[in-house]
């Protein structure tokens, strides 16, 4: 699938940059672990994605700054299929096209107006994977270092119902901190809470071949809360 090589490509490029030799990583780690999601513009009965991955990668600057890059996946499957559309709240009206094109504008249909007869059950699944990367600040604490980031990049969205599947890609913004808290000299414990906006262009209806099909209506901004838990790796000789 198309969405797994992404993904595939995603972590590559992440595992390239923290497989350099520790001389050049002075100063650098690696994070794994779990990540939650909330999103209530992806599928109309879903209000998060609980299933989640993050894997996080650094350069020390100095002995305040990193360069950080974070990859991240979520992810859901068998949501009911609801009678509104898809691309926000319930009492959001449906504006469907003059042409109904079925690939175009997922919000201009009900979901459960995808679902062909001849399922036997009509489920929605949905995922999105971002990869964003930006300046890290950071503080020595004892055994534990707080930081807090601004990291830039993209998100890509997948939503399918039935036989028909919407994807789109955008840029998304993603602020936020946690804190590292020491287990050994080389590892340590990450919980970090990030703020996530992706930023969809307002759909035109005049000619929808030239947008996305996974659009917001009215291009209104997804705005979601991210958690993640996980451990790091220090790779190098860390700056204290």
């Amino acid at each position: 699938m198309r969405e797994s090589f992404t993904v595939g490509c995603l972590l590559a490029a992440s595992l390239s940059l923290a497989a350099q030799p520790a001389a050049a990583q002075a100063g650098g780690d690696v994070a794994i672990g779990y990540s939650y999601l909330t999103n209530q513009e992806l599928a109309a009965n879903a209000t998060n994605l609980p299933a989640g991955f993050f894997f996080d990668s650094s350069l020390q600057v100095n002995d305040f700054l990193s360069i950080a890059m974070d990859v991240n996946g979520h992810f859901r499957r068998g949501i009911e299929a609801s009678r509104t559309y898809a691309g926000g709240p319930a009492d959001m009206p449906v504006r469907p096209l003059d042409d109904q094109d079925f690939q175009v504008f997922s919000f201009n249909r009900p979901e459960d107006e995808y679902c062909s007869p001849v399922l036997a059950k009509c489920e929605v699944h949905i995922q999105t994977v971002g990869a964003v990367a930006g300046p890290r600040f950071h503080v020595q604490a004892g055994g534990a270092r707080p930081y807090f980031h601004a990291l830039f990049g993209v998100s890509r969205s997948l939503r399918k119902i039935g036989f028909f599947a919407h994807t789109a890609t955008h840029w998304a913004v993603q602020p936020g901190g946690g804190v590292d808290i020491s287990m050994t000299p080389n590892t340590a414990f990450r919980i970090q809470a990030d703020y996530r906006m992706t930023f969809f262009p307002l759909p035109n209806q005049a000619d929808p071949g030239s947008q996305s099909t996974l659009v917001s209506n009215d291009g209104v901004d997804f705005r979601d809360f991210k958690l993640s838990f996980g451990f790091v790796f220090n790779l190098g000789a860390r700056r204290e």
